[in-house]
């Protein structure tokens, strides 16, 4: 199938042949970057440039085109330059601070990016390495987790987080200037996104299915629920506290991607990759998003070790890069916030786990609501509802369990 390519492409191309030195490219291919369903909200290529020297580069682009039709697309296109930021301005800048600490495993869960640049009035591209020229995949959002694709991204985020405690520490002023790039995109853009519907509709589709008898208790602590979710969001995203850094917001299964051991299978490494929701808050946002999307029963029994896992990894790398972490997260703070915050995770899990249900025909297209829209999407009953709605459940009793609802 051939492949329509913008002319940002053709500018990307030529750029990156001339930055990396690449003499007399042989052959430049261009292709699809990603399946349906793997990118929610934008077009991605993958470009291949090849030469008779041996230096081939793979490079991934995500893209929004300016034509969209898409209301609110002001966001998406602000949501892009927030991405930017973090890969020209704060991760560098995070990777510089760790390599002045000579820290033997820093946080390198990123994939790399080339800078490129644009015409006036043109939305910047991302343009990062193809990870899955290096053999990084997707994991099937389907299936359910398991121990080992929960502990990466946990020590992950734990290190990332770590970074900024230690650099708002010990470079304030420098920490400040970056912190000024994240845009809040979901706090600003809840009503506007319509997430308010997506919960309150997904909410009633699990809730309508309660047994009056068989669930007459939990159906006493989930009155109303829709609506005092919705006005915990409304309220929530708009907080701050002394102890609030750079989070990555967007933490749900398809924004990272693993690189596995062949012999055995498991995972080795993972990336995250996507930073377009950027904002400063809690980091129990983050891990309450990750973990509470995707935690079946079985997480959710052994939940205190993946919450000792995570805060025991940033104490110890907080130490590692020169700082206190009882001073500046200290142990109390941390279970202050999973009570406050852990709700988050349970807000954005009503319609992220339906995300991770969907089968292809089922999938939203953000970029031609004109195919399935966001909001019509996740008022469909899925063919896997039953899955769903026991994921939901299982959820609401723990957070009824540990007196977080």
């Amino acid at each position: 199938m051939k492949i329509e390519k913008p002319n940002i492409v053709e500018d990307i191309v030529n750029q990156i042949v001339k930055s990396e030195n690449i003499k007399n490219p042989t052959k430049i291919s261009v292709s699809r970057g990603s399946q349906d369903g793997d990118g929610y909200a934008s077009k991605t290529y993958a470009i291949s440039i090849k030469n008779d020297f041996g230096k081939d580069i793979k490079l991934f682009v995500k893209y929004l085109p300016e034509d969209i039709k898409l209301e609110g697309k002001n966001a998406f296109f602000e949501a892009f330059y927030t991405e930017n930021s973090f890969y020209a301005e704060i991760y560098p800048s995070f990777n510089q601070f760790e390599k002045s600490k000579n820290i033997k495993e820093p946080f390198n869960n990123v994939p790399k990016h080339f800078n490129t640049k644009v015409r006036n009035g043109e939305t910047p591209p991302i343009v990062l390495e193809d990870l899955r020229s290096l053999g990084y995949t997707l994991r099937d959002r389907k299936k359910p987790i398991d121990d080992a694709h929960l502990i990466l991204p946990i020590k992950a985020f734990a290190k990332y987080h770590a970074i900024n405690y230690a650099m708002k520490d010990q470079l304030p002023e420098v920490y400040k200037k970056l912190a000024t790039y994240p845009k809040d995109m979901l706090g600003k853009n809840f009503v506007a996104f319509e997430m308010d519907v997506m919960i309150k509709r997904c909410v009633d589709q699990v809730t309508g299915s309660f047994n009056p008898v068989l669930d007459k208790e939990i159906m006493k602590h989930c009155a109303n629920l829709n609506e005092r979710l919705i006005d915990y969001m409304m309220n929530i995203l708009s907080d701050y506290d002394e102890y609030f850094i750079i989070t990555q917001e967007d933490c749900w299964s398809n924004n990272m991607m693993f690189r596995y051991q062949e012999e055995t299978g498991l995972p080795i490494d993972v990336k995250l990759i996507d930073w377009q929701f950027q904002k400063i808050a809690s980091p129990l946002f983050d891990f309450s998003y990750f973990f509470y999307t995707l935690a079946t029963k079985k997480e959710l029994d052994n939940a205190e070790y993946y919450l000792k896992l995570y805060y025991d990894t940033l104490s110890q790398r907080i130490a590692e890069l020169g700082s206190d972490p009882e001073k500046l997260y200290p142990y109390h703070i941390f279970r202050d916030h999973w009570r406050k915050y852990s709700k988050f995770g349970l807000c954005m899990a009503f319609f992220i786990v339906k995300a991770q249900l969907f089968e292809k025909d089922e999938i939203p297209n953000v970029l031609n609501p004109d195919k399935i829209s966001p909001t019509d999407a996740f008022s469909v009953v899925l063919k896997s509802q039953d899955v769903f709605v026991k994921r939901l459940k299982d959820l609401l009793e723990y957070f009824i369990c540990h007196e977080l609802l």
